[in-house]
């Protein structure tokens, strides 16, 4: 991490000035495989690098960070998109403001804000939604933001208004659809061990969207969380047999998640979740995709791929997550000497869906090189890979696996 903090002059216009840079670069390895609705071009596999350059910047109330992306700064696939782009992922402006005798926090600017709880998925991340535990570079994006909260001892009353078309990157006819500008508010509460949040959202992609979420501490080593949410509407691809799936707007949606988790003081750590997402296809409809596209291979066939574009592919979810922190390794005398152990993190995640088998597995093994204090130097093997049943909607993935090596820190 490289930060500069001016202090030459204790009058200087640049105090409390500082800029901290965080990178990563990856090599990947993509497999394809023979999807149903996406057939394979020839290519078996390829590989291309990636790269980030994220540089945070703050000045007294103003914070901003300007991601550097390269996308397939090499690649040998038969049709390389090799594009370099500069995103202002946020800037903002943050003060007090007194309202009626009251003291508020005032928020301005392009803001990544998420109100979701979860692991694998966050029912409740609405203004910028983005892809939980990505195994490559994902660059996330604020939504133009102005939002007002009121702190008590035990609570927090938050007035928002959003724009999410002030994202650059996403430029899918899914993700352009789903822009949405709306206002709302959220009322947070702490009971004792017990986290409790009301949302109300009215945008003009959903219309009306209500619900909230729940968060206990049972103990040392358990603890649950669960969260729902009602929509009046919706854009999503609808699905009709034998013709073209298409974007349109749909009624009413409903989200809901419970999970839990598990610690212990060995350094194991485990999290099970179950979420259901009524806006993806259901099982019938998957299948029917699959059978017409086995017997009749045409573009219409391939439309349904657009099923996958969805931020959920199936409407049930199980998602089992573990990791072992570096503490875990100090019970044996063969391991707890071990440098190599000690800065090692393993973790895994299976996504599964219940209703036809279908599994996503995924693999990080991170190794901690260098840390400073001032910078730090990370080597990160990941591997996904799609299997399950044959016909499951997992399996039917275009690309079959992603292996890559990160290289990622800070200066």
């Amino acid at each position: 991490m490289l930060s500069l903090q001016c202090q030459a002059s204790s009058n200087s216009i640049w105090d409390g000035f500082a800029v901290e840079t965080d990178y990563q670069v990856n090599l990947q390895s993509i497999g394809s495989g023979d999807s149903v609705f996406v057939p394979n071009n020839g290519d078996s596999s390829h590989e291309q690098i990636n790269a980030l350059l994220d540089i945070s910047a703050h000045y007294k109330s103003i914070s901003g960070n300007v991601a550097l992306l390269g996308t397939s700064l090499y690649d040998n696939g038969q049709a390389p998109q090799r594009q370099v782009e500069a995103v202002i992922t946020s800037l903002t402006y943050e003060t007090s403001v007194t309202l009626g005798g009251t003291d508020w926090d005032l928020l301005l600017g392009k803001a990544r804000l998420d109100w979701g709880v979860g692991y694998g998925y966050r029912v409740w991340d609405i203004f910028t939604p983005y892809r939980r535990n990505p195994v490559g570079i994902q660059v996330e994006e604020g939504a133009g933001t102005v939002a007002l909260s009121h702190y008590g001892v035990e609570s927090e009353w938050t007035l928002i208004a959003t724009d999410s078309s002030w994202t650059q990157l996403d430029t899918t006819e899914y993700g352009k659809a789903n822009q949405q500008q709306g206002f709302g508010g959220k009322y947070y509460r702490l009971m004792g061990d017990l986290e409790a949040q009301v949302i109300a959202y009215y945008d003009n992609v959903r219309e009306g969207l209500v619900g909230g979420s729940l968060v206990n501490v049972f103990n040392n080593a358990w603890s649950g969380h669960s969260s729902l949410s009602y929509s009046r509407s919706y854009q999503g691809y609808g699905f009709e047999p034998g013709r073209p799936a298409q974007l349109c707007k749909q009624s009413h949606a409903t989200q809901f998640l419970v999970g839990g988790t598990w610690s212990h003081a060995s350094g194991i750590s485990v999290i099970g979740e179950y979420w259901y997402d009524s806006r993806a296809w259901h099982k019938d409809q998957w299948q029917q995709a699959d059978e017409y596209a086995k017997q009749n291979p045409s573009p219409v066939s391939a439309s349904y791929a657009l099923g996958y574009t969805q931020q959920n592919m199936v409407q049930h979810n199980i998602m089992l997550h573990s990791r072992l922190d570096p503490l875990f390794w100090n019970q044996w005398d063969w391991s707890k000497d071990s440098r190599i152990l000690q800065n090692m993190k393993p973790r895994l995640d299976l996504l599964i869906a219940p209703e036809d088998g279908g599994v996503i597995a995924t693999q990080w093994i991170d190794f901690e090189l260098i840390d400073t204090g001032d910078s730090n130097l990370n080597l990160e093997f990941a591997a996904r890979f799609v299997t399950g049943a044959s016909n499951s909607v997992y399996a039917n993935l275009p690309d079959t696996y992603n292996i890559l090596i990160n290289l990622k820190g800070r200066f």
